[in-house]
């Protein structure tokens, strides 16, 4: 049985990598359209196909995880993130780059094996931070990969958004063969536990919130990546999408790394409520941005906001 630090750093890199491999993709998406020259709506597939293979196979990796151990369940998800990224690297076709992607959405699963491992592993007292922390590090991974996404493109090409997060994922997949051995005592999902108002409820905002979230990841990119001659987006660069993502991803991090204390203070339903509150309130200010051709008063473009290459 590893250290609860060395356990933490491979929990740690485990959900940066899958983090990262989401995040690079998601500003260059019109890129990848126009390298396998598909439409708008199958490029869109590439992030969809990874979150269906997400959601299929997070509560399979749980059932493997109870019969054989979080552990090897944490390595296997990981040799698949490193395994697909190697496949979408050189996918020959938009067909290859789809299955590839959904080979990676089943590390989605590195997500609850950690919080497990953190249960089992972990004092009662440093669950929650430890929790807290797992998440500031899902939002830092996904703004690192925001903001390096564009250069990546225009230095190594597309292909290196694959490259970097099998890179990781194998890394990290030996690193936890090595360090983590937890069996687990208890089943991981129980499943009469969906019957109880706390749990389903507090599911079904995961789900409403989630969705929100990744529609924005999935279309705002595109949206101010489109020329204004469309009618509509801004004509930013690669990179500039990237970063008008980052101050969400900023806010997530810092709000991850004190989730832990204001849960002590305030209570759980509390913390949700504000922060699904605060979210929305965002979302409707964001509405006003443009109104047909041109841009609204109220609002500035994201050529205004990020400075361009010159400087």
């Amino acid at each position: 049985m590893g250290s609860p630090r060395a356990t933490f750093a491979v929990l740690t890199a485990g959900s940066a990598s899958f983090a990262l491999h989401q995040s690079l993709v998601t500003p260059v998406l019109p890129t990848i359209q126009t390298e396998f020259h598909t439409s708008q709506n199958t490029v869109t597939w590439v992030l969809t196909a990874n979150l269906l293979s997400a959601a299929i196979f997070t509560p399979l990796a749980g059932r493997v995880g109870d019969a054989a151990g979080k552990h090897r369940a944490l390595v296997a998800v990981l040799l698949a993130l490193a395994a697909g990224s190697a496949l979408a690297a050189v996918a020959p076709n938009i067909g290859v780059l789809l299955a590839a992607r959904a080979v990676q959405g089943a590390a989605g699963a590195v997500f609850p094996l950690s919080y497990g491992i953190i249960r089992d592993e972990f004092p009662p007292a440093r669950v929650a931070s430890g929790v807290g922390a797992i998440s500031a590090v899902i939002a830092a991974g996904g703004g690192l990969g925001l903001v390096l996404a564009g250069p990546v493109v225009d230095v190594l090409g597309y292909a290196w958004l694959f490259w970097f997060p099998a890179i990781f994922g194998a890394g990290t997949a030996v690193a936890a063969f090595l360090v983590v051995d937890v069996v687990a005592a208890r089943p991981f999902i129980a499943m009469r536990m969906m019957r109880s108002p706390v749990v389903w409820t507090t599911n079904l905002v995961a789900l409403l919130f989630g969705a929100g979230q990744f529609a924005v990841f999935a279309f705002l990119p595109q949206f101010v990546q489109t020329s204004p001659d469309a009618g509509y987006g801004f004509g930013s660069t690669v990179t500039q999408a990237g970063l008008l993502l980052l101050p969400m991803l900023a806010a997530m991090f810092v709000s991850g790394l004190v989730s832990g204390r204001v849960e002590r203070v305030f209570g759980s339903r509390a913390q949700l409520v504000a922060g699904v509150s605060v979210a929305a309130v965002a979302a409707a200010l964001a509405v006003p941005g443009r109104r047909g051709a041109g841009c609204s008063s109220r609002g500035a473009s994201a050529t205004e906001l990020v400075p361009d290459r010159k400087g």
